[in-house]
């Protein structure tokens, strides 16, 4: 009998469900599953459009559910976890109409004929976070069921509620064992990235959990796509406007109480007009209401955790003994038991403050000070992170120009946390490997193979030169 565990309301710290607890055993015998059920799924194109499409519409009918559950077990509101839900149904349906050939042919020479397949990697393991459960697997799920590949999905452990609830949606348009869901903690997470049938690892989550994942899966050379942790800058120019770059900036930094791996973690802002953009940021930032994400007329939920609650609250009170000064917030805001922080702006602290230079990844924003822009951004990409960054002013040629020189895998200007369905989405340097969402997305989970075939009378080819040769 497998053991089960309780899921927690992060608001009102009450439970709000149970799941079961696998192991390694549960482990082999999905991935069994998963191998049995992978030739047929891979051999009907159209019926796996046709399953992608009525997943889609599964989902949207069943958006203000699993909304709900997702908001209940993971602290955000209401309206954008139900909203997270049909951005899923989207994707499935891109994924259902996008067009991409199995095979194509290369010139023909010396009369051979030369064709390029491409075929479904296999067993896929898609690991997901807590912050994002849902609109984090559908991006993994369905393009790697559009290739053909069978998945098996591992949610957080603290947030595996939704994720039950989407994967088995989406299982009543599959053959069994094409679409699976094991939950449990991280020994889940090791026998999948360690077992040799599993062949695509898709990850998202820190660095330092994504980097132990591709070491495990190292051994035996699976696919691994890493989608990591990010401290996206908001860089404002000068030109910039301050009420209208303080509500494009605020509505990043604090979207699900700031726990967003491609949110806003910090702003820089020129030196001469450092106080008005203060002013302005926490104004903007004391307009959020904080409450239970179910409840009407609450704009930001609670932390997810309270090892994150602290965490962020140490990197405030760090910064506040190291000079800087609180803008706004900082407080509880609610009666509630759960893990609230104010959203909570810091002025004034140095660029090599942990709450700058770190990830916070909570209700919190530093407001720094810049004097050079061309040395601001040379520290900007000095440092680890390379998932996202932003750019505010009305010029929007300079930002042009700026963006080219940015290390970072999306440069958002005059907005941020605007992703699409069509354009890649990833990090530079320790914010991941891969990319994921439109044709981009479907590349890492199939295979190419070349068939090149020569026909009986043609004469025999003309042997490579040494040099040319590097196959072992």
């Amino acid at each position: 009998m497998t053991t089960t565990y309780e899921v927690f309301d992060p608001a009102t710290l009450e439970p709000v469900g149970t799941a079961p607890l696998h192991a390694e055993a549960d482990v082999d015998r999905a991935v069994g599953r998963a191998v049995a059920a992978g030739p047929r799924w891979a051999a009907d194109r159209d019926a796996r459009r046709a399953a992608l499409r009525g997943a889609a519409a599964a989902l949207r009918a069943k958006a203000p559910g699993i909304g709900r559950t997702l908001s209940l077990e993971q602290g955000k509101v209401l309206r954008e976890a139900v909203g997270e839900v049909l951005v899923a149904a989207d994707v499935f349906d891109y994924y259902a109409a996008l067009d991409w050939d199995e095979q194509e042919a290369l010139p023909e020479r010396g009369g051979r004929r030369l064709t390029v397949q491409r075929r479904p990697v296999g067993v896929v393991a898609a690991i997901t976070p807590w912050n994002f459960p849902i609109s984090l697997l559908s991006v993994k799920l369905a393009p790697a069921l559009a290739a053909g590949c069978t998945v098996i999905a591992k949610p957080s452990p603290t947030t595996p509620l939704s994720t039950i609830a989407l994967v088995d949606a989406v299982a009543e348009f599959v053959p069994d064992g094409v679409v699976q869901w094991l939950t449990g903690r991280r020994a889940v997470n090791r026998a999948l990235s360690e077992h040799p049938r599993v062949r695509k690892i898709s990850f998202t989550g820190s660095t330092e959990v994504g980097a132990a994942i591709a070491a495990q899966a190292a051994p035996t050379v699976k696919r691994v796509t890493l989608e990591l942790g990010g401290n996206d800058p908001a860089i404002v120019l000068p030109d910039a406007d301050a009420a209208f770059t303080a509500a494009g900036i605020v509505g990043s930094a604090f979207r699900n109480a700031g726990q967003v791996c491609m949110a806003v973690k910090r702003v820089f802002v020129p030196a001469e007009r450092e106080a008005e953009f203060v002013e302005a940021i926490a104004a903007e930032a004391a307009k959020l209401v904080l409450g239970h994400g179910v409840a009407e007329g609450t704009t930001m939920g609670p932390m997810h955790s309270r090892s994150q609650l602290e965490l962020v609250q140490g990197l405030v009170r760090n910064a506040l003994d190291g000079g800087a000064k609180l803008a706004s917030g900082g407080g509880r805001g609610t009666s509630l038991p759960g893990y609230f922080l104010e959203p909570t702006v810091v002025a004034g602290a140095a660029f090599d403050t942990p709450l700058v230079a770190a990830e916070q990844f909570g209700a919190a924003l530093p407001v720094v000070a810049y004097t050079d822009l061309d040395r601001l951004l040379e520290g900007l990409n000095g440092q680890e992170f390379g998932l996202g960054a932003s750019l505010w002013t009305p010029d929007l040629d300079r930002a042009d120009e700026l963006a080219g020189g940015i290390e970072a895998g999306t440069v958002w200007v005059n907005q941020h946390t605007q992703v699409e369905l069509d354009a890649p989405f990833g990090g530079w340097k320790a914010s991941g490997v891969g990319r994921e969402r439109g044709p981009f997305g479907l590349e890492p989970y199939l295979e190419l193979r070349t068939v090149n075939a020569r026909s009986h009378t043609a004469p025999s080819p003309t042997p490579a030169a040494p040099a040319a040769v590097t196959a072992r």
